[in-house]
């Protein structure tokens, strides 16, 4: 799993690490410093006892005196010294002994007179107690507050799949499950699904004014087509021209309604098996790139066989005809070549490097600054892209050598 080093959730989760490291060596020293205290109250109260001889009072001040001389000598032989003192004006040796991880006082009499071994009862080391619950209370409410701010933060990975996939043309997201929030995601959920709701919105505007118009203008042409027909005393060059006319009319309109489709995401493939040099003659047609009047002069095809693809053959034509008309356009010497080789089609013409850059250039309204391209709307090889990727094909651009390249790997649909 690729970790992304930018994102907030990593940042939090450093962040709250490094709080409860930093938190746990402060415990720790706290511990260790109120530890000393203690055992130095210890030393304290016990030096205190033997120069006032009140061993009595010892429950009194948290001591126990052990009298057992088995358990003594046990803890003698395999406590771990820690400390051994001869203080001023007292009568005794003091070491200061741990044993299973208790301390223990040996007083060990200078005179002859009897030793003492004392430890502390259970309830004298309510210092350490206190900061044991104050130290595991912060860990829990560390706990709790990390969870809280990742459960607060995590719904931002669903939120950028739902954006990346209406980046991707599914403008029906669901966001119902964020819009409902109170923090800042369900905030940005909400005026996302307002842009979303007004892209959707301008898209059915968009849809019905293309059908619309498109079905506007198909009537006055088949009328056309009708009446040149019914024409007898015009000249046939004349009558031919007219019909060409009406043909490439046509011919566009179809085309704006498959590129709308395609755009919209509602254009089922019709897949059939078909050359790959018919693909590349239908562009030729869709640009009205007559061959036998040297039209096609701009035009260089190479392959190094004959490819059978199984593909939608009109919606692969309107993409290479995109390809072929986007390289001539921007092409210094308007001319393309369109190469076949190893199974990759390639398109490549000779110009500069566009100005737009490469993740921009399919994006949909997304054009070059380029006089040539002033009356364009940008979604050329946007919709380029799309019928491809309904193939399962994959475009690619490159800048080799001052050639522009454009590149599709065709084995997915290659028999």
């Amino acid at each position: 799993m690729k970790i992304n080093i930018h994102s907030i959730l990593f940042k939090i989760n450093i962040a709250f690490l490094l709080i409860f490291i930093i938190l746990l060596f402060s415990i720790f020293f706290a511990y260790r410093i109120v530890t000393r205290i203690e055992t130095f109250h210890f030393i304290r109260k016990t030096v205190f006892l033997a120069k006032k001889n009140k061993w009595g009072d010892g429950k009194f001040l948290g001591i126990h005196i052990i009298n057992n001389k088995k358990t003594v000598l046990k803890i003698l032989e395999s406590g771990k010294l820690l400390l051994k003192r001869k203080p001023p004006r007292l009568k005794y040796t003091l070491s200061l002994l741990l044993f299973k991880g208790i301390e223990y006082i040996y007083l060990k009499s200078k005179t002859g007179r009897s030793d003492f071994l004392l430890k502390r009862n259970s309830g004298a080391y309510y210092r350490q107690e206190i900061l044991l619950a104050i130290a595991l209370s912060l860990c829990f409410l560390l706990i709790l507050l990390y969870i809280s701010i990742y459960r607060s933060i995590r719904p931002l990975s669903g939120l950028r799949n739902k954006i990346e996939a209406f980046k991707n043309g599914d403008v029906d997201v669901n966001l119902d499950a964020y819009t409902g929030r109170k923090d800042e995601i369900g905030y940005i959920a909400k005026e996302f699904k307002e842009a979303v709701d007004s892209v959707k919105k301008t898209l059915n505007a968009r849809t019905w004014f293309i059908r619309n118009i498109a079905h506007e203008l198909k009537t006055p042409i088949t009328k056309g087509k009708i009446a040149l027909e019914l024409l007898k005393n015009e000249d046939e060059n004349r009558k031919k021209v007219f019909a060409d006319i009406f043909t490439r009319m046509e011919t566009l309109i179809n085309e704006l309604f498959s590129s709308e489709k395609i755009a919209a995401g509602n254009r089922e493939l019709n897949l059939t098996l078909c050359d790959l040099d018919d693909v590349i003659d239908r562009a030729k047609e869709f640009l009205f790139v007559n061959e036998s009047e040297g039209g096609d002069k701009n035009i260089e095809v190479t392959a190094d066989r004959n490819y059978s693809v199984k593909a939608d053959f009109e919606l692969l034509s309107i993409a290479v005809k995109n390809l072929i008309d986007n390289a001539i356009k921007f092409g210094d010497n308007e001319k393309v070549t369109v190469h076949i080789r190893n199974g990759i089609l390639s398109f490549i013409n000779a110009g500069n490097k566009p100005a737009i850059s490469e993740s921009m250039m399919f994006e949909p309204f997304s054009k070059d600054a380029n006089i040539k391209n002033k009356d364009g709307f940008g979604l050329g090889l946007y919709i380029t892209k799309r019928i491809f990727e309904e193939h399962g094909l994959k475009i690619e651009y490159k800048y080799i050598r001052n050639e522009n390249i454009f590149s599709i790997d065709l084995h997915p649909i290659i028999l």
